[in-house]
């Protein structure tokens, strides 16, 4: 579930390209670290959802707007896990589950950037957590493009969720009570490199 938030990022990309009629040579974004982050909702026990955070994700997103083509690379800092309660933190980035000692990182790549007209819609790529790559589609949620207040650098952020299933990437434990089912959300802005 770690995985859907990236997708954001490409949208909002080439939304600003479409709306200020940019054209031709590919456009490359950095995502914003301090103000990107990737949630998660979980099941637990069957009655709520547990939500949490990891709080440092950053990575590189291309897009050709005239094209409608591009790639994404986001990687996310699996020990910034963040529930608001230390002692489950601790367990989550244990070997039972995240296990960041030995797998510090998440990684969504793109496949295939997905669009109605000129509209990014989804994002199909490969997720790897925990040493395991499996494929995930992203459903694009939102995009807002601009220029920061004062005037300075041109800016996407952008929101993309998808659900994955833990067990599927080796996190097994406690599956009765904590849910199999992970949802996802990137919330990602992402500056305008400049040639």
């Amino acid at each position: 579930m770690l995985a859907r938030r990236i997708l954001v990022a490409a949208a909002a990309a080439s939304a600003f390209a479409h709306a200020t009629g940019a054209v031709a040579a590919p456009e490359v974004y950095r995502v914003e670290a301090d103000l990107s982050s990737t949630e998660f909702a979980v099941s637990h026990l069957g009655l709520s959802k547990q939500h949490g955070r990891f709080g440092r994700t950053e990575g590189t997103i291309v897009l050709d707007p005239e094209d409608h083509a591009g790639s994404m690379d986001l990687v996310v800092d699996a020990t910034s896990v963040d529930t608001g309660w230390n002692t489950r933190d601790a367990w989550l980035r244990g070997e039972h589950m995240f296990d960041v000692a030995h797998y510090p990182v998440m990684r969504f790549r793109s496949t295939q950037l997905v669009f109605d007209q000129t509209r990014l819609i989804g994002i199909a790529g490969l997720l790897t957590l925990r040493d395991v790559t499996r494929p995930v589609v992203l459903k694009v949620e939102r995009i807002q493009c601009g220029r920061e207040p004062d005037g300075g650098r041109e800016g996407c952020g952008a929101g993309a969720v998808s659900t994955i299933k833990r067990s599927e990437f080796g996190m097994t434990y406690v599956l009765g009570l904590v849910g199999d089912e992970i949802d996802l959300s990137f919330q990602v802005t992402a500056f305008r490199v400049r040639p």
